[in-house]
């Protein structure tokens, strides 16, 4: 299997072929290198040609990383309940979490004092410099959160069907201060990326419905979730990020099996989708920009599909 890495400068767009499967990547904090991570324990640091991969002492997959803004070390998870740490020097230490559920998502606050760690069925864990606190209330698998700025809550999004059909909200708020989460929203579709605007006023949330398998992208204002027009039937959107200013939000697909559609990197300026670069073989799992700077990375495989990215 193989990956690759699209990254978007004033307007001119670059792609990076890459080995095995990678799922998810994010800028260290002085936004000048990436650190990917992937199936089989890979991880890369990449800055321009340079390409490294520390050995971080697992072949599980890693699905999630995020970089924390206050002393640049990432976090990474991954399944089987792998938590790792990696400072800027590359060393890794073993996180021990009280689950053994397939890890997904692991965003830091803006603060870079606290992490929330979502997972496979309703594993949700609260990191701090204290140590790990599960979080009680979630349920069915956890997609995906993001932090509200300056705020200390954040979105989870969720699949709408916990075991055996049981329906679930796909969408929760979490809270910081006391711990707890509630749920948002629900309906038959299950919710796969999330992210709000610098300006906190709204999240864009993605997913697709779990009837017809068509993509859906919403606006969550804080209350309720409204769907825009998006009209790719079975292509599904995954991953967004805003771009640090909030002028547009880039938004990458994926699809549940091949033949059925292409990966494809959108900009999305709050009035109209417009494609940057599609792939008919490889198929989007994360996007993100550096904090300070408008430059975009994405991360596609051969082998990612809708359900296990």
């Amino acid at each position: 299997m193989a990956s690759i890495l699209v990254q978007y400068e004033g307007q001119k767009l670059r792609t990076r072929r890459l080995q095995g499967t990678l799922r998810s990547l994010a800028w260290d904090r002085h936004d000048q290198h990436l650190i990917v991570v992937g199936n089989s324990g890979r991880v890369l640091r990449i800055r321009e040609e340079e390409q490294i991969s520390p050995d971080p002492g697992t072949k599980h997959n890693l699905r999630g990383v995020s970089v924390n803004p206050s002393d640049g070390t990432a976090l990474i998870v991954g399944n089987a309940g792998t938590v790792l740490l990696l400072d800027e020097e590359g060393r890794f230490n073993r996180i021990t979490v009280p689950t053994f559920e397939n890890l997904r998502a692991v965003p830091w606050n803006s603060k870079g004092t606290m992490a929330l760690i979502a997972g496979n069925n309703g594993a949700l864990l609260k990191y701090t410099a204290g140590g790990i606190e599960p979080v009680d209330d979630g349920r069915a698998n956890l997609r995906d959160i993001s932090w509200r700025p300056i705020s200390e809550e954040a979105l989870v999004t969720s699949n709408c069907f916990a075991e055996e059909f049981i329906p679930s909200p796909n969408l929760f708020g979490y809270d910081a201060e006391r711990n707890v989460v509630k749920s948002l929203n629900e309906g038959r579709a299950d919710l796969l990326g999330v992210d709000w605007s610098p300006t906190g006023e709204s999240a864009v949330v993605l997913g697709y419905d779990v009837v017809w398998h068509n993509g859906l992208i919403g606006i969550f204002d804080g209350t309720t979730l409204a769907p825009i027009q998006f009209n790719n039937k079975r292509v599904h959107p995954v991953a967004v990020a805003w771009e640090p200013s909030g002028d547009l939000a880039a938004i990458a697909t994926a699809t549940a099996q091949l033949g059925m559609g292409q990966g494809t990197v959108y900009f999305w300026d709050v009035k109209k989708l417009t494609p940057i670069y599609t792939n008919d073989e490889f198929f989007f799992s994360d996007v993100a920009w550096p904090r300070k700077a408008k430059r975009l990375a994405a991360v596609a495989s051969s082998s990612t599909r809708t359900f296990n990215s």
